[in-house]
């Protein structure tokens, strides 16, 4: 126990202190052991076999795909297509927003990379029309955090890797909650626009709809080729990702011509930096979960619940509370790689359906990730519209309130997260 407590106050101290959190967990974790006096070489066999996974090389490829599709236009094709769709409705800018991101997110996986393509289209034209800047942003940083709920994920990606869970059953798990929450952001933006008396735009003809929709046909077919391969059994998620890219790279640069071979450097250089963050805090992440283990914290938090009450609910929200506190301070996908094994065997003791809990937990942390102080989605949406933090605080808990209600939802009827996995597989 000295040597988990020891970690976690090192951790945090670093965390707190602005060191990335590959290096807080990692040295954390190095000091931690070196306390107990703990063989050292363990750290750099966790650090091996963390990323030591066939599923985990899927990562690269998705991260490489979503930069060639920011530079391949896809972005602002889907945009025109959602305008051309609900344009007219009341708040529609703000609806278009959201439905882009919805079928974004079907693309990259990402909700860094969502908020960043579909928000530097939308953010501004929003506040053209006569949204607040705040209310931009937050609308455009929650619809971005559906890209690791609605499938392909790469947070799911690596949960499954920690769990030894099916990718294909989870990608399908979030398929109807992402579109809950989607729907509830939609109802959400049209109560703001009737107050704030914004009008939506010209309704467009059948033709401009057809002509939108040709246009962007092609990236709409992607989510399609992804996950029906993946639903199919005709390959693997790794090998959906390589799809992606090979997908990504005929259609930007031979069909929509929007980059060439000489951007191609580029695009490679960064999703290789974008790849090695990611795995590098999977890595850091793996020795801090065997810690976890070996101080057998995962038996006193189930010792602890199971003496507090026998209510698998009661257990969820209670987990949902404690996630949403994680998910606060740490990254989302570190949060996920740090907590997945301590509260798995937590979620068995009650009979909780691992698909169902897996898909709270990520949608818990996703959104606890839009909050400060953390709040990495919000700081870009932000930064985008050029506004301050209190401008966005007074929009955020109609949308929050959304999620929370999602969440319940997910808890007392499982089936809303089970229906297609159990339907497809």
């Amino acid at each position: 126990m000295t040597m988990f407590v020891t970690a976690f106050v090192i951790f945090f101290i670093l965390l707190f202190a602005g060191v990335p959190i590959a290096f807080s967990m990692g040295l954390g974790s190095l000091i931690g052991l070196m306390v107990d006096g703990t063989n050292l070489s363990v750290v750099a066999q966790r650090l091996f076999s963390g990323v030591n996974s066939f599923s985990l090389m899927a990562i690269p490829f998705f991260m490489l795909s979503g930069e060639l599709m920011l530079k391949g236009g896809i972005s602002r094709r889907l945009v025109d297509f959602a305008h051309s769709l609900i344009g007219h409705l009341t708040g529609g800018l703000g609806m278009v927003d959201i439905l882009t991101s919805v079928i974004f997110a079907g693309i990259s996986g990402s909700a860094a990379a969502d908020t960043a393509a579909v928000g530097s289209i939308m953010i501004e034209p929003m506040k053209d029309r006569g949204y607040p800047g705040g209310l931009a942003a937050v609308i455009q940083a929650t619809a971005g955090s559906l890209g690791p709920i609605i499938p392909p994920s790469l947070t799911m990606i690596i949960y499954c890797s920690l769990t030894n869970l099916s990718i294909g059953e989870c990608f399908m798990a979030g398929v109807l909650p992402g579109l809950v929450i989607g729907i509830g952001c939609l109802a959400i933006t049209y109560f703001y626009a009737k107050k704030l008396g914004i009008k939506g735009e010209r309704r467009a003809t059948l033709g401009e709809i057809w002509k939108a929709f040709k246009k962007a046909a092609l990236a709409l077919v992607m989510p399609l080729i992804i996950i029906g391969g993946i639903v199919g059994g005709i390959f693997t998620a790794t090998e959906a990702g390589a799809i992606a890219v090979l997908y990504a790279l005929v259609i930007g640069m031979f069909v929509f011509k929007e980059f060439s071979w000489k951007d191609l450097p580029k695009i490679f250089v960064d999703a290789a930096a974008s790849s090695a963050m990611c795995l590098l805090i999977v890595a850091a992440a793996n020795v801090f979960s065997w810690l976890v283990a070996y101080a057998k914290i995962p038996t006193i938090i189930v010792n602890f619940l199971v003496s507090m009450t026998s209510s698998k609910y009661v257990i969820m929200i209670l987990l949902v509370i404690f996630l949403l506190i994680v998910g606060m301070f740490i990254e989302t996908l570190s949060a996920t790689i740090i907590v997945a094994p301590i509260l798995m065997p937590v979620a068995a003791q009650y009979g909780i359906d691992p698909i169902q809990f897996a898909m709270v937990m990520i949608i818990t942390l996703v959104y606890a990730g839009v909050t400060p102080p953390v709040g990495g989605v919000l700081f870009i949406t932000m930064g985008i519209a050029k506004v301050k933090m209190k401008e966005t605080l007074k929009y955020l808990p109609p949308y929050l309130g959304v999620v929370c209600i999602s969440l319940l939802l997910l808890i007392f009827f499982p089936k809303i997260s089970l229906f297609l996995p159990h339907l497809l597989f």
